[in-house]
């Protein structure tokens, strides 16, 4: 998320951070100027205008700073998660710095922005804090406990008001921070985005929650959770009954996903721009918030095509089928009326670039086969609860939960989007993208290209059935010892049996981008 998400960079070295991050106020009055642009005691070793300049920097680059909190609480103890990082080096770099002055200004007591009741309070309760920080490729993660009720209840205030100076930069600064109740429910794990008012959830809010993000300024929620999932509960009527406006934009399959939806979550943003309201916007986890989100930063904020998925991995896009999903969408949606075909199916690379692509798709297809054979063959050798092997009927939770997985992680590393299909699926997930459908219509067994006029390259693969896939996949008289009864219970639309040793079973597709573009979202 690699967001690597959890916190931002002010408030992520804690106590002491959180009082630095105070920052420049609005006219409050004029001791509150004085004392918010003001570093309040000299750290040993350390020095006010460095400090200062560094922090007063750091706001002015708000917009280039991304953050990922999550609260959690283990028995008494209560925890704030947050990475705080930058693809800029001079604004990570800063962020580092800025960690190291505060963790020096936590073990001295040196205080800033004493001003802020919230600050002032937890920086009298350091001492109450535990605070580990570890410095990441481009900035921190920072994770802060304490089991005194007062005190967490003070960290998450200060997380979500940190939240806030990222989000709003030198505009937050003169601001205080505002109280957060002991007792209160966890606030939802979310991501900020410096510059970017709206809060992107990473998980389904409760009914309490939902309160609580109306507390902090949210007017709208959008939800893009089908009714029948686990969890869900009717939110319509729960945002309703406290005065917040709704929106539901279900889906899950990859077919949900069309360009009517994309659509109607990019008009959301533009909505909220136009009356300056904030959205909270969530599904499960974040997956299913990015490719609006998408939508919204490439075809009204101007953003190129990489730079969009960009913007929606960071928060929470990581379905390969997805983004390529997505990806076409903003493709159609910018192309004229009467334009040529956006793919074109090639019977070889015809440039050193295509080929360096093709290249490419088959050492990602290579390695995600790898990896999850190698996590079926450690399934189904584990010991079930009679010490015997588990075998086969472990295999087919590895191919629902580790599957998927595992293609996001390749596609993350290879810089890929990657994913299995076939004409008859176990697991509707795994359809195919729009440019695959059409290579793969004749069931082709070998290796099919189509080439994007943008650039990228779409390659599909064959699967064929071995010997030990007949276990999952052969005739229904051929399955192992309680597979069917699994396959019934997990999947009662599976057409995914029948086949035999050497059968063409499915295919591998790879979507590479364009040349030009490294791994896009890597962070």
């Amino acid at each position: 998320m690699a967001m690597n998400l959890n916190h931002v960079v002010f408030a992520t070295f804690s106590v002491g951070s959180m009082m630095f991050l105070g920052c420049t106020p609005h006219a409050e009055s004029e001791q509150r100027a004085v004392t918010a642009n003001t570093i309040d005691e000299e750290p040993p070793g350390g020095s006010r205008a460095r400090d200062r300049s560094v922090w007063v920097q750091l706001l002015s680059d708000h917009t280039k700073i991304r953050r990922t909190v999550i609260h959690r609480e283990d028995g008494d103890l209560g925890i704030v998660e947050a990475v705080t990082e930058s693809d800029d080096p001079a604004v990570a770099a800063r962020i580092i710095d800025h960690a190291q002055a505060m963790q020096t200004r936590m073990k001295s007591g040196a205080r800033v922005r004493a001003w802020d009741p919230v600050f002032r309070e937890l920086f009298d309760r350091h001492d109450l804090v535990a605070i580990e920080v570890t410095p990441t490729e481009k900035g921190v993660r920072i994770v802060e406990s304490s089991r005194d009720p007062e005190a967490i209840a003070l960290l998450r205030a200060h997380a979500i008001g940190v939240s806030e100076f990222v989000r709003h930069g030198h505009e937050a600064g003169g601001r205080e921070t505002a109280r957060f109740a002991v007792g209160s429910p966890l606030p939802p794990p979310e991501v900020a985005i410096g510059g970017v008012p709206h809060r992107f959830l990473l998980a389904q809010p409760s009914q309490a929650q939902l309160g609580g993000l109306k507390a902090e300024g949210v007017g709208r929620v959008v939800n893009f959770r089908r009714a029948d999932e686990p969890g869900v509960f009717d939110e319509a009527s729960a945002t309703a009954a406290i005065g917040l406006e709704y929106a539901g934009m279900p889906y899950k399959d990859a077919a949900e996903l069309t360009d009517a939806l994309l659509l109607e979550a990019r008009e959301e943003f533009r909505a909220a721009a136009q009356d300056g309201s904030v959205l909270a916007l969530h599904c499960r986890t974040g997956n299913r918030v990015g490719p609006g989100w998408a939508m919204h930063r490439a075809l009204d904020k101007g953003d190129s095509i990489e730079d969009a998925i960009v913007a929606a991995k960071a928060v929470g896009l990581v379905d390969p089928l997805y983004e390529s999903i997505t990806r076409d969408a903003i493709r159609r949606a910018k192309a004229a009326d009467g334009a040529e075909p956006l793919w074109t199916e090639i019977d070889a690379p015809r440039t050193a670039a295509e080929a360096e692509q093709k290249s490419r798709a088959e050492d990602a297809r290579a390695e995600m086969f790898s990896r999850l054979v190698a996590a079926l063959g450690e399934a189904m050798s584990a010991p079930a609860a009679d010490g015997t092997p588990a075998g086969p009927v472990a295999a087919i939770s590895v191919c629902k939960t580790e599957a998927p997985r595992i293609a996001q992680a390749v596609a993350r590393e290879k810089g890929v989007m990657i994913g299995r299909t076939s004409d008859r699926l176990r697991n509707t997930a795994n359809a195919a993208p729009a440019w695959a459908v059409e290579l793969l219509s004749p069931r082709p067994e070998s290796a099919r290209l189509a080439a994007n006029t943008d650039g990228s390259l779409g390659v599909t693969m064959p699967i064929t059935i071995s010997a030990q896939c007949i276990a999952c996949h052969g005739a229904r008289d051929r399955l192992a010892p309680g597979v069917a009864e699994a396959l019934a219970k997990v999947y009662p639309k599976d057409q995914a049996t029948g086949y035999d040793d050497g059968d063409l079973r499915g295919w591998f597709w790879v979507e590479v981008p364009p040349p030009t573009v490294g791994v896009a979202g890597a962070r």
